[in-house]
Parts: C-alpha cells; structure tokens; sequence
C-alpha cells in the first residue's frame, strides 16, 4: 500500500513537471505581444511582454500594488524582466520600482540623468546603484529590441537634457513601440511645449494608441499633438477620486473632438492591448 502511494506521488509529480516544461517552453516560443496598462491608482505603470520577455515601464506610487499587478502577468517562475524604464523621477512612476528592484532581477535599466530630492528618488537610485544592471541613459535613438520583432524607440528627450529642464516632467521619456502596423506611444508627463518641440522635431509620432501624458491633466495632450500622433485610442491612467482633478474636463473633450476612444484605469481596471501577430490589430480587454 505505501509502495502504491508513493508511485502515485512519483507519477503526479512527473506529470506536473511535463505540464509546467510544457507552459514554460510555450511562453518563451510565443511571439504575442501583450501591451498592459496597470490600475496602480494615481500613478503610470505599463508592462509589455513578448515570449518570456518583459519592459516595465515606470511603477506606479506603491511597491506592492504593482508586485500584485505583475504577479496576475509574469509567471511564478519568471523572476526576471528584461528591461525597466523609468520616465522620470516623480514618485508616482517611480515608488513601485522599489519593490520591483528587490524582487525580480532586472537586465537593463533605462533612464535619464533627471534627479529628484524625495526619498523615494534616493532610495531607488541607491538600488540601481546595488544592481547588476546595465544601465542606460534615456535619449532618443535608443532602440530595445524584442526577440520576437517588436520594437521599442526613444524620441525623447534629444539628449542629456533632462537633468538640466529643473521640471521633472519636462524631461520625461517618450518612448514609441511598434509591432507590424501596431503603434503605441507612451509619454510620461511630457508638457504640452514639450509636445511641441516633438511635432517640430518632425518625429514619425503617429501611433494606434497613445498613453495621455499626466493621467489627463489639462497642461498636456495639446490639439496639436493629437493631429500628429492620429490616434485611435487614448489610455489614460489615473486614480478613482485623485486630489488633482485628473482627467480634465478639457482634455477628455478635446480627446473625444478627434473622434479618439477613451480607456481609463480608475473606470475599466487593467487595459490590456493582445496582439497576435505583425499584420493583424491588436484586440483590447479588461481586467
């Protein structure tokens, strides 16, 4: 009888082991894209995954909020992403970073040389000072290349500048990924001057689904802006209730004047963009 049951426990044991190799050998073969903007309240955290391959992009004010976020996404077994980038040093993108640093290995560490006095800012960079990342700086040019054909491109800031703006959010990292004819274009904080410079700039801005710069305040998203980025659909993350009036009235007005969909954190949860393949639109859900 105890023969019998510990040859139960052996072939239980050797089935789970094939079904997990199973899972672990389809994550890292599959070529979706997944691009998921997280309800971390009042605050920016976007994970974007192909195969086993992950970029964070910022963190959110709350270490583990996020944690419990990338959790539902990144498998149990997966204690690595690839690469983290934080738009600028403001707490409410980069406060779950912390948590993030002390508990996945993370590959490569992008941001700029932009500064903060908070403590958050001091003890983040106090990790990513410990970590055994490269890092690099956020100027535009800078290309992140997934295995599997996406593609990720810094168009600002143009150069060192950001350490130099004084205003955290005039520094903030613009970055534009693609994925066949799938665009996304993810803009921090980014001031509507700033914006500005962008269209002068001449920058190839047009993109299927922007992030709202500032969780819809009313010095971002210029009309202008929204004429040259064309977009199809408008993420804006945001707390319920936020102390800061986010989303303005008149941003959602001039959003929904070009004819844009508007998602938001605080009324759907995670927004979660799936694409399939290059050739095909990515499908949207919630969670």
């Amino acid at each position: 009888m105890v023969n019998k049951f510990f040859y139960y426990i052996i072939v239980a044991g050797f089935i789970i082991v094939l079904i997990l190799g199973g899972i672990i050998f389809y994550q890292k073969n599959n070529h979706d894209l997944r691009v998921i903007f997280l309800d971390v309240g009042q605050g920016d955290a976007i994970l974007i995954e192909q195969g086993s391959n992950q970029m964070l992009i910022d963190g959110g004010r709350n270490g583990k909020t996020l944690l419990e976020k990338l959790g539902k996404y990144i498998p149990f077994w997966d204690r690595q992403i690839e690469i983290m980038v934080a738009t600028h040093p403001d707490q409410d993108h980069i406060g779950g970073l912390i948590d993030t640093l002390e508990n996945y290995k993370v590959n490569a560490i992008i941001k700029t040389e932009a500064e903060s006095e908070s403590r958050t800012f001091k003890a983040l960079d106090e990790l990513i000072r410990e970590e055994n990342a490269d890092n690099i700086e956020a100027e535009k040019g800078v290309k992140i290349k997934f295995p599997a054909g996406a593609e990720g491109e810094i168009i600002y800031p143009f150069s060192s500048e950001a350490a130099a703006l004084g205003e955290s959010n005039a520094g903030s990292v613009v970055l534009k990924l693609t994925f066949g004819e799938n665009n996304f274009l993810f803009t921090g904080d980014l001031p509507s001057e700033k914006e500005l410079i962008l269209i002068r700039d001449s920058l190839a801005l047009n993109s299927r689904v922007i992030k709202v710069a500032h969780h819809g305040s009313k010095y971002s998203t210029s009309e202008e802006f929204l004429e040259a980025v064309k977009p199809e659909d408008a993420i804006i993350s945001v707390g319920k209730n936020n102390q800061y009036g986010h989303p303005a009235l008149e941003v959602i007005e001039r959003i929904l004047k070009h004819g844009i969909k508007i998602f938001r954190t605080d009324e759907m949860g995670d927004i979660i963009y799936e694409c399939k393949n290059q050739n095909s639109k990515c499908k949207i859900e919630f969670n």
